[in-house]
């Protein structure tokens, strides 16, 4: 039954961290079709997805949708189906939907209800339980792509930027205002898709730019990834699986996770919303000072237990564990 589940995904064809993640669905799930993206504003890379439908107008059209559903059995979409009638036409034609919401992207009530929100962490577990049929499955890692080194001391600390995430939430600038504050003999190495300005200290080096996948958890000791939201955090996850301890807000859900003496307090809590359309969510106001005594507190130090220790936690997250747990979990979907 396995071998002839015919799946459709939604993809995000650029290099943003729902790019990524679309991606990896792809290159570990048996998906037959694509209906894809191209953002507006990022790089896109369509060739990823060969003989995927390109929606040509960026949201799908009712046609682009009726070609794509033609011979699925079950559909899958992240953050948002990009146009709802997806999934009516989806339930029309007798193609199971499956959306991975986003808690603070994904709109609020959703216009159309997919038949599953398969939740990516325990957060939205909590807020779609409540709405319709959903199940919390963790998002698998390649943990064969991204290869494990135990890391030793802590002399270098990384941050991976990306895009910066909306309203700032990975914390760049919180992290350049602790640098400043941070009294140890110690290097910082920040990657980043957008550019901003340099400080100057010459403990800091900055790469800007799109970046080899291989490259963006070679290097350094430490992860330093203050973010003040988010359920799913692919570069925390991609970072643990390459065996980086991770220097992160202590929140939920993360903190139940992460190890905790590695977590620094927010310096309060505060509502957000992304747009009139989203939920309201709390975020975390970030203090630099409790980022820069953390930093501090580890620098020079021996992480190696760390190090093992998030490891031993991704394994558990890998491909190879949890592709079996997707395929059961579309196939009784369909059944």
């Amino acid at each position: 039954m396995e071998n002839k589940l015919r799946i459709g995904m939604v993809a995000r064809s650029d290099e943003s961290g729902l790019g990524r993640l679309c991606e990896e669905f792809y290159n570990h799930l048996p998906i037959s079709k694509t209906l894809v993206l191209v953002h507006p504003q990022y790089q896109n890379y369509p060739e990823k997805y060969p003989n995927g439908i390109i929606a040509q107008r960026g949201n799908p059209t009712l046609d682009e949708i009726d070609e794509f559903l033609k011979d699925l059995d079950v559909v899958i979409t992240f953050e948002t189906a990009y146009n709802w009638s997806l999934f009516s036409k989806a339930r029309e034609k007798g193609v199971k939907s499956i959306l991975v919401p986003m808690y603070e992207f994904t709109q609020c009530p959703c216009p159309e209800e997919p038949d599953l929100y398969l939740c990516p962490s325990k957060i939205e577990y909590d807020i779609y339980s409540k709405i319709g049929n959903a199940v919390y499955l963790p998002i698998p890692i390649d943990t064969n792509k991204i290869k494990f080194q135990e890391r030793k001391t802590a002399k270098t600390f990384v941050m991976n930027n990306g895009h910066g995430g909306a309203l700032g939430r990975n914390g760049l600038k919180e992290l350049l205002e602790a640098i400043s504050l941070v009294k140890s003999d110690v290097k910082f190495l920040i990657r980043s898709q957008v550019y901003f300005e340099a400080p100057r200290d010459s403990r800091v080096e900055i790469q800007f730019g799109d970046l080899p996948f291989d490259e963006l958890y070679s290097k350094g000791d430490v992860f330093v990834f203050p973010h003040k939201f988010d359920g799913l955090s692919m570069p925390i996850q991609e970072a643990m699986a390459a065996g980086l301890p991770i220097i992160s807000t202590n929140f939920y859900p993360h903190n139940e996770y992460l190890s905790k003496e590695l977590l620094f307090e927010p310096e309060t809590m505060t509502k957000i919303q992304m747009g009139a359309i989203f939920r309201q969510i709390d975020a975390a106001i970030i203090s630099p000072v409790k980022l820069a005594e953390k930093i501090d507190e580890l620098a020079n130090k021996d992480v190696s237990e760390f190090s093992k220790l998030n490891r031993k936690q991704i394994e558990k997250w890998s491909w190879t564990k949890l592709q079996p747990k997707y395929l059961e979990l579309f196939n009784s979907l369909i059944k």
